[in-house]
């Protein structure tokens, strides 16, 4: 009896032995999959971070293009307000030349009423001295 319970010590020492050696070789492997898994984790965060520089250089360019547009903006506000002064210049010519046609048709209408009272006048004085 002590010789089988001395071979099942004796087995079971060696199954132990078996369990410790596939412990070890898992802890191996489970070492090598924490180390996988960290260096996976960093090369995700090192994306993470290259995309996030992206973002914040398309940020960047986006805010350049918003201060070129507020630039052609303030350029389109400045012409339309020289467009709106010349407007007003011209509509102040086109009221001059009006003003002036009527100074003009008001001066040939006086005129042209003098014209006739002389010619008028001056038929009376013909006719007058003729008899």
């Amino acid at each position: 009896m002590e010789k089988r319970i001395l071979e099942l010590l004796i087995g079971l020492d060696s199954e132990v032995k078996d369990l410790k050696s596939e412990i070890g070789s898992m802890k191996s492997e489970m070492a090598g999959m924490k180390s996988e898994m960290h260096e996976r984790f960093n090369t995700v965060e090192k994306r993470f971070n290259t995309v996030d520089e992206w973002f914040n250089i398309v940020d960047e360019r986006f805010n350049i293009v918003d201060q070129q547009f507020n630039i052609v903006d303030e350029r389109f506000n400045s012409v339309d307000a020289r467009f709106d002064t010349m407007e007003a210049k011209l509509d102040g010519i086109g009221n001059q030349f009006e003003l002036t046609n009527e100074s003009r048709k008001n001066v040939v209408d006086f005129l042209d009423n003098k014209v006739n009272r002389l010619e008028k006048e001056i038929f009376i004085m013909k006719s007058k001295s003729k008899n």
